[in-house]
């Protein structure tokens, strides 16, 4: 009991019993009491006011003497209220310092608080927090390390470590921290992010798609952004693979395509993988696939080279499947634009391309409108879109790839790139695009090649006679 509420019962029942002691005073009597062979008689109120006085002395006493026996762990608990609060003055302006980026101010602090403080977790995480703020990233680790072995910091302690590891370049630590970490029953993702991350860095696809199926299995990552990192991870492991493990390659590729047909370079890379063995027929079917589900000029780059020497009858219906399987999309009206033009049938080039340029003036539509309107016979209006391709804004698809070249011909660097930009938002862009290259800014973006650089293209013929440029594009002369 609180020896203050004790007290004040106390006080309350000596009052009680004063004002007994007072009423008893008034009462006949006397109380009788052997004291060696003789008896003392006192009045009875006297008798009741002298035991009241006695009553008082003793809880007087006691109150003293307690007292005495409590004040030093009085004084004890004062001392820890003072050191833990001077410990929270120091953790809480120590934190915010070095997340200020003061890591002199952090670590003075830090060892301050490492005077009054008694969770050692709090006090490892300032010391790690401050020689992070002071790029001391070796300091920083042993701090975090430290943290590993208490208590409830396991967890932070691994994360803070993996940070420190990876700031200092010691990949190899960095990654056995996350691996130590994703093996612990927890909701963080942070392991399985730091993971995914290194591998892919590394170009370590195999590991990576590991790691996939374990965050799959946590619920780390799922839907749509799970299917297509692992499009991606199957097609960059299906093209690093060497020249002789065609069958390997082909089921990663078919593994990515199932994973999510819209990654067309899984399906440009398959059906050329199929093309080289002479399944041309194959080799349509997978770019009808992709064609279906996210037409690309790509796809439509290499359907008009499955077969060598085809004809352009031949050519011209595999495109026109193309087109049929997807005919509202762009990328498929376009082709349709081009289909004309391969048939020498200007006029239709041009109605289809005014209609896409309205949309989106780009400089991949001009430069095929200037080559619609030289065949067309108008070479004035021609030079003005091929100077408007100049200053036109660019596409961020592979629209200027070389017919004769590699399409997806990635680096490392531009799968780990795509990892996340395919894998997390659907983004398929150019990399030359994406970082803004001199090169995407420079002269002109290649749409098509130059008549006369491949066969099976038709290459425009400017009439005997001068034609009239077509006033309005778009009139059905039907």
């Amino acid at each position: 009991m609180n020896r203050i509420v004790l007290f004040v019962l106390i006080l309350l029942l000596f009052a009680v019993a004063a004002t007994f002691a007072w009423w008893a005073l008034s009462l006949p009597g006397a109380v009788t009491f052997p004291y060696g062979e003789q008896e003392i008689s006192v009045q009875s109120g006297l008798a009741a006011f002298l035991l009241l006085i006695l009553g008082g002395v003793i809880a007087f006493v006691w109150w003293i003497v307690s007292g005495l026996f409590i004040l030093p762990g009085k004084i004890g608990k004062n001392r820890q209220v003072s050191r833990t609060r001077k410990a929270n003055s120091a953790l809480t302006e120590g934190l915010l310092a070095a997340e200020a980026g003061d890591a002199n101010t952090a670590l003075k602090l830090a060892r301050k608080a490492a005077k009054h403080a008694d969770d050692e977790r709090l006090q490892l995480l300032l010391e790690a927090r401050a020689a992070e703020a002071n790029d001391d990233w070796a300091g920083a680790e042993r701090a975090w390390g430290q943290l590993t072995r208490l208590p409830g910091g396991q967890l932070a302690g691994l994360r803070g470590s993996a940070t420190a590891a990876a700031e200092r370049g010691d990949q190899q630590t960095a990654e056995a921290r996350a691996r130590e970490a994703l093996g612990i029953k927890s909701n963080a993702d942070w392991p399985f992010n730091s993971l995914f991350d290194l591998q892919v860095s590394r170009g370590e696809w195999t590991k990576a798609l590991e790691t996939l199926s374990i965050g799959e299995k946590r619920g780390l990552i799922k839907g749509d952004s799970l299917r297509r990192r692992r499009a991606v991870l199957h097609t960059a492991r299906a093209v690093g693979l060497p020249l002789g493990s065609k069958l390997e390659a082909q089921k990663e590729l078919a593994e990515a395509l199932r994973s999510a047909p819209a990654f067309s370079p899984a399906a440009w890379h398959g059906a050329r993988q199929l093309m080289t063995d002479d399944k041309a027929k194959s080799a349509q079917t997978v770019l009808e696939t992709g064609w279906k589900a996210r037409p690309h000029p790509a796809l439509a780059q290499l359907s008009r080279r499955l077969v060598p020497q085809d004809t352009p009858e031949n050519i011209a219906a595999r495109l026109k499947t193309l087109i049929n399987s997807n005919p509202q999309h762009r990328e498929s009206r376009i082709l349709e634009a081009e289909l004309s033009m391969d048939a020498a049938d200007w006029t239709a080039a041009i109605k289809a391309l005014a209609l896409l340029v309205e949309e989106k003036p780009t400089a991949r539509l001009c430069l095929l409108m200037e080559r619609a309107l030289k065949g067309y016979g108008d070479t004035s209006e021609a030079d003005r879109w091929g100077r408007m391709a100049v200053s036109a804004s660019r596409e961020p698809d592979w629209s200027d790839l070389d017919p004769k070249g590699m399409a997806f011909d990635f680096s490392q660097r531009d799968w780990s790139r795509l990892v996340y930009a395919f894998g997390d938002v659907g983004d398929l862009v150019h990399p030359r695009y994406e970082s803004f290259g001199r090169e995407l800014e420079a002269g002109r973006v290649v749409a098509l090649p130059a008549p006369g650089e491949e066969d099976d293209v038709a290459t425009p013929k400017a009439p005997d006679e001068r034609r009239m440029p077509p006033l309005d594009y778009v009139t059905d002369d039907d």
